[in-house]
């Protein structure tokens, strides 16, 4: 079934155009980050790799934030569709986030 849905919808022309896209996109994004006021919640995958120069997937990811206090990087062990493996955690993970930004925002007003 996973194949035939990756067939179905991973080879559609739009999918094609915006992959043609994909080197251009990152150098327009590259220096791009959240803006401060905005809480941010990142899961990735931990695989333990990391690029020559010593960066790994956190360490990108990192560089995306700022100095926001509620943001956040959750590294998981599985393959790329953590969603499939890791929903509970990843569950868990978000309404705790999105408590805890409530929380904050009644503490302020």
């Amino acid at each position: 079934m996973t194949k035939a849905m990756t067939a179905w919808n991973g080879y559609n022309n739009y999918v094609v155009q915006e992959t043609n896209q994909l080197g251009d996109n990152v150098k327009k994004t590259a220096r791009m980050s959240f803006p401060s006021d905005l809480p941010v919640l990142f899961f990735t995958r931990d695989d333990g790799r990391e690029s020559r120069d010593g960066r790994s997937k956190f360490t990108f990811l990192h560089t995306q934030l700022t100095n926001n206090p509620s943001s956040t990087i959750i590294p998981l062990k599985g393959h790329h569709y953590l969603h499939w493996t890791r929903y509970k955690e990843m569950s868990e993970a978000a309404l705790k986030f999105m408590g805890d930004i409530e929380d904050k925002r009644c503490i302020v007003n």
